[in-house]
C-alpha cells in the first residue's frame, strides 16, 4: 500500500479500517487460537464436544455422565518462557562510544529513559508476547514530567518525559502494520475497545500513526470521529515486533497426544487402580471395613481372586517419555527439570555452554529480528529526547547506541577462578579487601578489613617478642 492511498482514507475509519485489514498479514483468527494454545485451561483435552464424558447406563436404564480426566499440560509456557529467558533474562547493554560532551549527555538520557520506564523487564515481557502470539508493538507516546525530573541532566527543567505502553491481541489490541511495496512500514494502526465511565458498554477505537500524523477515531452513537494530531518526532511511535509462528508450532501435534495420552492414562487407573474382588460361586458373608485378619466366607466350591491389570503400562509410560523428549528437542528447550539435573553431577563451564548450546543457538536466530526491533526502540527514544531540546541535542544526532544482549548461562565461579589461577601463574587474583566484601556473613567489609589488618600487625609483633 502506498502512503497516498493510506492518508485518503483518514476521514473515513471504515474504508480505512477494512483496508488495513484486508494488508494485514496475519490472521487475528490464527492469533487468538495461539493465546488458547498458551493457556492450558483452553486446550482440546478440556473441550467436551472433542473429549467427551463417558456414559454408563445402569440397572434402571438410566444414563450417568462419568466425568473422564483432563489433564493439560503446559508445554507451551515452558517452551515460550525458557526461551525469553535466554534470550532477555540478562539484561540487554546499550553499546556506544559517545566522543564529544553532548554525545555522552544525550547517552546518558537515552539510559535514563531505559532504566526509569524498566525496559529490562518489558523487554522479557515483549519477548514472551511475540513467541507466544507471534507480534505485539511497543506504543510510545509524551506525558508531562514532574518538576523536578530532568534535573542534573541536560534537559532540566524540561515538561515532558516519555512513557511505553505495550500492545498486544491478549491486552484487547488488533494490531495493523501498513508496509509499502518496497516492505517498508508506513504506518500502524491500532484497533480496540473502551468501557464508557459508569456503564457497561464499551466504545470503538481506531488509531492510525504515521510519520507525518497520528489520526485518533473513535464511534459514538454509531458515528465515528477524528482527531487529527501532528506527529512531532517525525517518526512513527511504534516498535512493532513478530515472527511466523510461535516457538511450539512445529510440536503442537505432539503436545495434543501427549495430554490425550495421560489423560487416558489417568481414567484407566481410575477403573483399575483398586483392587477388585472377583468371586465365582456363592458368598455367605463379608468382612467389615476396618477388621484386621478379615475372611471372606464362600460356600463350598466356590472361588475368590482379586482383579489385576494385566495389560503393562510400560508402552505408556515409553510413549510419553519419547513424546516429552521430542517437544523438547525440537524446540531446542533444555530439560532443566530436577530429575534430569540431579543425575548429571557437577559440570565444568565448558559443559554448561554444551548443555545449553541449542538454546543459545536459538537465542542468537532470535535476536536477528528481535535485536532489529530494539535497536529501533533505541533510535525511537534518541530522536524523541533531541525533539524536547533540539537546539542542542541535535547536535548529538550523530551517536550510535546499539544492543548488545548476554544469553543465560548459570556461572562456574569456581572454573573461572581456576582459569584465572593458572593464567597468572597460581598467583593471587583478589585482594583481602574484596574477597571480604563479597562474604555473606559480613555486614561492613570496611569495618572488618581494618580488624583483620589490625590482628595481623598484632599476630606479627608478638612473633617478633619471641
Amino acid at each position: 500500500m502506498e502512503k497516498e492511498t493510506l492518508t485518503s482514507l483518514v476521514n473515513n475509519p471504515d474504508e480505512l479500517i477494512k483496508k488495513v485489514s484486508d494488508e494485514k498479514v496475519k490472521k487475528t483468527s490464527d492469533i487468538q487460537n495461539y493465546i488458547k494454545q498458551f493457556d492450558p485451561k483452553s486446550h482440546d483435552v478440556h473441550d467436551k464436544t472433542k473429549r467427551q464424558d463417558k456414559q454408563i447406563v445402569d440397572e434402571s436404564n438410566n444414563i450417568q455422565l462419568i466425568n473422564v480426566a483432563r489433564l493439560s499440560i503446559p508445554m507451551q509456557k515452558r517452551i515460550v518462557n525458557l526461551a525469553a529467558s535466554f534470550l532477555c533474562a540478562n539484561p540487554i547493554r546499550l553499546k556506544s562510544a559517545p566522543e564529544t560532551e553532548i554525545e555522552k549527555k544525550l547517552l546518558n538520557l537515552i539510559e535514563k529513559v531505559w532504566i526509569d520506564l524498566k525496559l529490562r523487564y518489558d523487554s522479557q515481557e515483549i519477548a514472551r508476547l511475540m513467541m507466544s502470539e507471534t507480534e505485539v508493538a511497543e506504543l510510545w507516546y509524551v506525558e508531562n514530567a514532574e518538576a523536578d525530573y530532568w534535573d542534573d541532566t541536560e534537559l532540566s527543567g524540561t515538561s515532558f518525559k516519555m512513557r511505553m505502553r505495550i500492545l498486544a491481541n491478549s491486552k484487547g489490541d488488533t494490531l495493523y502494520p501498513v508496509y509499502n511495496a518496497a516492505g517498508d512500514m508506513i504506518a500502524f494502526g491500532r484497533e480496540y475497545k473502551t468501557q464508557i465511565s459508569g456503564t457497561t458498554d464499551t466504545q470503538e477505537h481506531f488509531d492510525l500513526y504515521t510519520d507525518a500524523n497520528i489520526y485518533m477515531n473513535k464511534k459514538v452513537n454509531g458515528v465515528w470521529s477524528t482527531e487529527t494530531k501532528p506527529n512531532v518526532i517525525k517518526k512513527i511511535p511504534i516498535v512493532y515486533y513478530d515472527q511466523k509462528h510461535p516457538e511450539w508450532h512445529d510440536v503442537q501435534e505432539m503436545i495434543d497426544r501427549f495430554e490425550k495420552s495421560i489423560s487416558n492414562h489417568a481414567d484407566t487407573n481410575d477403573y483399575y487402580g483398586s483392587p477388585m474382588v472377583k468371586v465365582k460361586g456363592e458368598i455367605k458373608g463379608f468382612a467389615k471395613k476396618g477388621e484386621s485378619g478379615k475372611v471372606l466366607e464362600l460356600d463350598a466350591g466356590a472361588e475368590a481372586e482379586y482383579m489385576t491389570w494385566d495389560q503393562s503400562p510400560e508402552s505408556v509410560k515409553l510413549e510419553q517419555t519419547n513424546l516429552r523428549s521430542l517437544i523438547l528437542d525440537f524446540t531446542d528447550t533444555p530439560d532443566i527439570s530436577f530429575d534430569n539435573m540431579k543425575g548429571m553431577g557437577t559440570f565444568s563451564g565448558f559443559a554448561l555452554k554444551m548443555l545449553f548450546m541449542a538454546a543459545h543457538l536459538k537465542a542468537s536466530q532470535k535476536e536477528e529480528t528481535f535485536g532489529k526491533s530494539i535497536q529501533r526502540r533505541i533510535n525511537l527514544i534518541k530522536a524523541t529526547l533531541i525533539t524536547f531540546k533540539q537546539a542542542i541535542l541535535k547536535q548529538g544526532a550523530s551517536l550510535d547506541v546499539y544492543p548488545e544482549f548476554d544469553y543465560f548461562l548459570p556461572k562456574d565461579d569456581q572454573a573461572m577462578i581456576d582459569l584465572l589461577v593458572t593464567a597468572t601463574g597460581n598467583k593471587a587474583i583478589m585482594s583481602k579487601k574484596s574477597a571480604i566484601s563479597l562474604n555473606p556473613l559480613v555486614t561492613n567489609s570496611d569495618i572488618e578489613y581494618e580488624q583483620l589488618k589490625n590482628e595481623e600487625k598484632q599476630e606479627s609483633t608478638l612473633d617478633s617478642n619471641f
